[in-house]
This record gives structure tokens, sequence and C-alpha cells, in this order.
């Protein structure tokens, strides 16, 4: 089995800990695909690239259920020839509509703060940066962004 690699080197590669690992193992994400006779789990390469993938789609706010979801999808025998079953395909549908909205969110936000940093960087009527008189003190205690 020389595509077969240990923990150490799929958490290595996967930039994860063993513990990610066998929390994804035992989720069913990934399986090891042969044992050592010391009993030791060796997992496929496609296991670090699929950790990979778990992880960017958890950062863009997917569920486990939905994750697996996903990958088993990507798995399935409809996705042959590089077509995309409809169900994978409205999800990644999904999916770029809600980043699109967090971008639009974060660049708001990122608008926001920026101008507040600005207008805050020295007050016109004292050099306190907790200036009351001025109300400028109101916009930093919601950093701008209820505005």
């Amino acid at each position: 089995m020389e595509d077969a690699i240990f923990i150490g080197e799929v958490c290595r590669q996967a930039n994860c800990t063993p513990r990610t690992v066998r929390h994804y193992e035992t989720k069913g994400l990934i399986a090891p695909i042969a044992t050592t006779p010391g009993s030791q789990k060796l997992y496929g390469k496609d296991a670090v690239s699929i950790i990979c993938t778990a992880h960017i789609l958890k950062r863009l706010g997917n569920s486990l259920k939905d994750i697996r979801q996903i990958l088993n999808l990507t798995k399935s025998k409809n996705t042959k020839h590089r077509r995309l079953t409809k169900k994978l395909r409205n999800l990644l549908s999904d999916m770029i509509s809600n980043m699109d909205d967090e971008v639009k969110l974060m660049s708001a936000s990122r608008e926001k703060i920026a101008d507040l940093l600005e207008q805050t960087g020295v007050c016109e009527k004292c050099a306190s940066q907790d200036c009351s008189d001025c109300g400028k003190l109101i916009r930093l205690r919601t950093l701008g962004l209820l505005e």
C-alpha cells in the first residue's frame, strides 16, 4: 500500500491535528484504508484533500452535516464525466449567494470602521478619545456599524 499514509502525515499535509482526523473519521467523512499489524491506521491520500475541503466549507459557514452531504454528492456516480448532480449544483449556487452577501457585509463594515478610525483619530473639540460632547463616542461604542 504505497499510497497509504499514517495519521501524522495526514495531519502534516492537511495542517490539522490527530484529533481532527479522528473526529472526521467518527463523523464518516474519511475512513482508514488499512491497519498495520501494530494497529496503526493508514489513510489514503484522498483523506488530505477531504480534510482540506471540509476546512474550507466549514470556514464558509457550512455545518458538518452539510459538509458530509456535499462530499457525498461529489462521490456520487452521477458526478462521473464531470457532471454535477442537480442537488449539488443547487447547494453550490446557494453557497455562492451566501458568500456574495457576506462579502457585501464585510466590505460595508470595513468602510464604516475605516471611516470611524479617521473621524475619531483626533477629536476637534478636545484631545480625549472619549469625548461625549462631540457625539463621536456613540459611533465609537457601535464601531460605526449601526448607522
